[in-house]
Parts: C-alpha cells; sequence; structure tokens
C-alpha cells in the first residue's frame, strides 16, 4: 500500500513538474514590431512585453469577448475595435492611453454622452463585475492587446464572420 501511495505522488510530481516546465515553452513570441503599439494622441509609441500581451489576452477574454469576439461588438456590429472605428472616434480611441480611459469612462462614438450604465466601466462595478478587480496595469496590458491584434490581424481583427 505505501509502495503504490509512493508511485502516484511520484507520478502527479513528474506530470505536474512537466506542465510547469512546458508552460514558458508555450508562452507566444509576438514579433516586436506587431508588440509596438501607439501610446497616445501625439503618436509616441510603446512595445508591450510578450507577457503583457498575453496577460491582456486572458484580460480580454474574461472579460471582453463575450462582447467583443475577434475585434467586433455583439451590441453594434458597425463599431468594431478595428483601427478605422477605433480612429475614428471622438476622442481618437487608436492608443493605449484611450483605451484605458475608455475603460474607465466610457462615451458614445462621438464623445458627447457618457455610457457607463450601459457599457461596462471601473467606475460601475455593479454593471459588470468582471471589471471589478483590474487594476491600471491590467487596463494597459488589456488595451496593448488590442492594439496589438490590430498589428497582427490587420482588418481581420473586427471584421466579423468573413475571416473566422
Amino acid at each position: 500500500m505505501r509502495r503504490l501511495r509512493f508511485l502516484w505522488v511520484a507520478a502527479i510530481t513528474l506530470i505536474l513538474g512537466f506542465q510547469v516546465a512546458m508552460q514558458s515553452a508555450m508562452a507566444v513570441n509576438i514579433s516586436e514590431s506587431n508588440r509596438t503599439v501607439k501610446l497616445n494622441e501625439a503618436g509616441e509609441t510603446v512595445t508591450i512585453t510578450n507577457q503583457q500581451f498575453e496577460l491582456g489576452k486572458r484580460e480580454f477574454n474574461n472579460t471582453c469577448s463575450q462582447c467583443h469576439m475577434s475585434g467586433r461588438t455583439k451590441t453594434n456590429p458597425n463599431v468594431t475595435l478595428g483601427l478605422g472605428d477605433l480612429e475614428g472616434a471622438f476622442p481618437a480611441r487608436d492608443n493605449l492611453l484611450a483605451i484605458v480611459d475608455y475603460s474607465k469612462n466610457p462615451t458614445t462614438y462621438d464623445g458627447e454622452t457618457d455610457i457607463s450604465d450601459l457599457h461596462p466601466s471601473t467606475s460601475r462595478l455593479d454593471l459588470w463585475p468582471e471589471m471589478r478587480n483590474l487594476t491600471q496595469e491590467d487596463l494597459e496590458n488589456l488595451a496593448g492587446y488590442i492594439l496589438a491584434e490590430i498589428n497582427i490581424r490587420g482588418d481581420r481583427w473586427g471584421a466579423g464572420k468573413v475571416y473566422d
């Protein structure tokens, strides 16, 4: 009986150890050019790390993808997370800091009306509880991921069923 228990413990230890070792090998390696995104309205850029990309992707999938799968917008298909739509918003939402600002203070596409009663944001935690634990760093990773996906997928990000 002791020998059998020892074998089980040894087997589980090997399996878990293998998974931990392989996890770093399975990490994404996005090119630096695709990870370089617009930081602010002035056009300055920042290069997010592969880890920031992965963390942003995780936050996007856990928090945003119910309505924004592959950059589309379920509730308003005319406004996506594609570059053209982000550039066309007022203020433009085509940079990391602007997306973070929108996550805190969502407005209509023309920027005239606060929609925090309708759109998930960090200011209305009762509306979308998934936003409750997002830190400034989480929001920056999330925004970096969205902008990097535009670099990676181009027109396919936010394009809909044509490219799925």
